[in-house]
């Protein structure tokens, strides 16, 4: 177990959060554990079954193998999204011991199975069972390590599931080897050599079992003694597909993870024939590929812990795509196997960054209510998906493999090299305008949320903040977005909670900082030098901090603030060109290191912000005009999003009573933080 100086100086954020960290949890070592041996062994009844069926099907083994994976493929069709939302009506722990055992049982009952459709009927059995202790696992991790530690456990998690596929065909060779040899001591071992490889496959489920049935895994308690309603659960399968609809956050990371899926499954399925007839390498170079990209996706996935520190997890999941899009485009080129190597092993690393930024987000973003049911969901599309790409890029590829051969030309060179085009080649490209798509996608929804929903409030990590009980709002928004109309509101609303409320302006607030906001605003100023500008908002700022808020926050109060230091940062930062930098530290200075708790943002075009105001006589600020002020629109959505962790963006174009619902929302959970943080006040 880690030290408390330790556990301390990760919360304080004096050092990092590490793997090393995440093991001490021992309820997740333990989930760990259980993961990486059953998985392992999962891929070894994978690789046995499809030997045993090619075995019994003879002349038609082809088929015999396809029936398998339509028979694993089936049950994320049909039921899906319904075992997700099994996973949120019953207790998680059980369900995963139940899931373990079974399948284990069904796989040592298959060593006496001669029969296809009796093994087809097994296989769709067992992969129902996954389909409930896959989301289950996932929408129990948030409860069992810090937050701060989810992007760790996710890499973790999906190592220990895709990294054991090398090492489970390995073992299955192993001991299809140790059978043939003790065959001629136990007749049905020389009959059926993949019955040992079945048996260590029920092995390790009944080792995860042993593993889950040591940890506490919290229940929602609206959950824990409610009877089963199969009626009820087809309500909520319902209301878990319209929230992956509504929300944009499930929309956008759902359907990236399940497109990087769909990749995966067009390079498993056109990788043989790539490697073995377009880079006329032997059958074994295709192991040498698999592995390359298993190293690559575990790198990926090791490192999304660091790369989220570095850069916001939207961008992370975002460019990871564009990334893997990337090198699929540059391994279709690709014109011989050393290369194709070296690109494989970024389109893996790609790939197991964004599945890992990808799963964090939705842990981080989705109520324990719908976790399970999401991941569901994400599960049973990433699985329709890959089989779909098993099937679908094939076919393409043969298409394209048509139409060359009647063009009659399928030559190219790159840089003196000679590239021969195919069937493989093209399809490869496909698969990364597929994943383009996605990334295009995922971003047009991750803005869309950034619109619509509140995000975590925090202060800004490197800034500090002297201790008091209050709670410190500021609005911020280009002229006409409605700011005192939704002020004036959330005073009330406030007011009604039984909250102390104090309402301030910038500039202004004092004697002082009126006089310095009739200079700045009053038209007969006139042209002021940007840099005047900006130390005349400081100054009016630094004594609105020290005499009004700064004594109110040290009373309790609730102060709103109309504009703050944001709005130094939009107007003369970046509209006025003085640089971000700059500012903020003459802000710093001038208010020393005061931040809000929360900003909310009211997000207007602003033509529409201008039309609003219209009949009434604008300030100096609102003539510059609307080349102007559209860089400052810009400016606030560029800082919100590099800033997410203290801004609430809302969408002001609708009407105030439909704003102020989201203003309302955002101003419940500053509240309710505040009063986590400070009980007693």
């Amino acid at each position: 177990m880690s030290t408390i100086a330790e556990e301390v100086e990760v919360l304080r954020g004096a050092r990092s959060a590490t793997f090393k960290d995440l093991l001490t949890h021992r309820a997740f070592a333990r989930l760990l554990a259980a993961m990486s041996v059953s998985s392992f062994g999962d891929w070894v009844g994978f690789v046995a079954v499809t030997s045993i069926v090619a075995s019994l099907g003879g002349g038609t083994a082809s088929l015999a193998v396809s029936g398998v994976m339509i028979a694993r493929t089936l049950p994320a069709f049909l039921f899906g999204p319904i075992a997700g939302t099994l996973v949120d009506r019953l207790d998680r722990k059980r369900l995963m011991i139940v899931a373990d055992l079974a399948r284990g049982a069904l796989y040592v009952s298959m060593v006496f199975l001669r029969e296809l459709w009796a093994i087809y009927l097994l296989s769709f059995t067992i992969e129902c069972l996954s389909l409930l202790w896959g989301p289950a696992r996932d929408a129990s991790l948030p409860n069992l390590v810090p937050r701060r530690q989810l992007a760790n456990a996710n890499s973790l998690v999906l190592l220990s599931s895709y990294a054991t596929l090398p090492i489970g065909g390995a073992a299955f060779t192993a001991v299809t080897a140790v059978s043939i040899w003790m065959g001629g001591r136990i007749p049905a071992l020389a009959s059926q050599p993949e019955s040992l490889a079945l048996v260590l496959d029920a092995g390790t489920f009944l080792f995860s079992a042993l593993m889950v049935a040591g940890i506490s895994i919290r229940t929602q308690p609206s959950h824990a003694t409610e009877r089963l309603d199969l009626s009820r659960v087809w309500r909520d399968t319902l209301d878990g597909i319209s929230f992956l609809r509504e929300e944009s956050i499930a929309a956008a990371m759902t359907g990236g993870i399940v497109v990087a899926f769909g990749a995966v499954g067009a390079v498993l399925a056109l990788g043989p024939v790539f490697v073995q007839q377009t880079l006329r390498a032997g059958p074994s170079a295709w192991g040498l590929v698999v592995s390359a990209f298993g190293v690559g996706m575990g790198l990926g996935m090791a490192s999304a812990g660091q790369a989220a520190k570095a850069v916001e997890r939207e961008i992370v999941f975002v460019w990871s795509l564009i990334a893997a899009a990337a090198s699929l485009f540059v391994l279709a080129t690709m014109p011989n196997l050393s290369w194709a190597i070296v690109f494989t092993v970024w389109l893996g690393a790609f790939c197991g960054l964004a599945w890992v930024s990808g799963y964090t987000l939705l842990q981080e973003n989705v109520a324990d209510e719908f976790r399970g049911r999401t991941f569901g969901s994400l599960t049973t599309l990433s699985r329709m998906f890959l089989f779909l790409s098993l099937a679908a890029f094939p076919a393409l590829a043969q298409a394209f493999d048509s139409f060359i051969e009647w063009v009659g030309s399928g030559q190219f060179y790159i840089g003196g090299n000679r590239i021969d085009l195919s069937g493989s080649r093209l399809a490869l490209c496909a698969a990364g305008l597929m994943v383009v798509g996605a990334g295009i996608n995922t971003r047009r929804l991750l803005k869309r949320y950034r619109l619509s929903r509140p995000v975590p409030l925090t202060l800004v990590p490197k800034l500090k903040r002297p201790p008091a009980t209050g709670l410190f709002i500021a609005f911020e928004g280009v002229e006409g977005a409605g700011k005192g109309t939704q002020i004036a509101r959330a005073e009330e609303y406030l007011r009604s909670l039984g909250l102390d409320v104090l309402v301030t302006r910038e500039p202004g607030g004092t004697a002082a900082g009126e006089q310095i906001r009739e200079l700045l605003l009053d038209p007969a100023t006139g042209k002021l030098d940007a840099r005047a500008e900006a130390l005349l908002f400081a100054a009016s700022r630094a004594q609105t901090v020290a005499s009004v808020i700064r004594p109110a926050l040290a009373e309790g109060k609730v102060v709103i603030c109309d504009r703050y230091v944001d709005s130094s940062l939009a107007y003369q930062g970046w509209a006025r060109g003085l640089g971000e930098p700059d500012i903020l530290a003459l802000n710093v200075l001038a208010t020393q290191g005061l931040f809000p708790d929360m900003v909310i943002l009211l997000h207007l075009e602003p033509e529409l912000g201008l039309a609003r105001s219209e009949d009434e006589p604008r300030d100096r600020m609102e003539q510059e005009g609307q080349q102007f002020l559209a860089k400052v629109a810009d400016a606030y959505l560029k800082i919100a999003e590099e800033h997410p962790e203290r801004f609430v963006v809302v969408d002001a174009n609708h009407d105030p009573a439909t704003v102020f619902d989201s203003v309302r929302e955002a101003l419940e959970r500053a509240v309710h933080e505040r009063d986590d943080h400070h009980p007693s006040s």
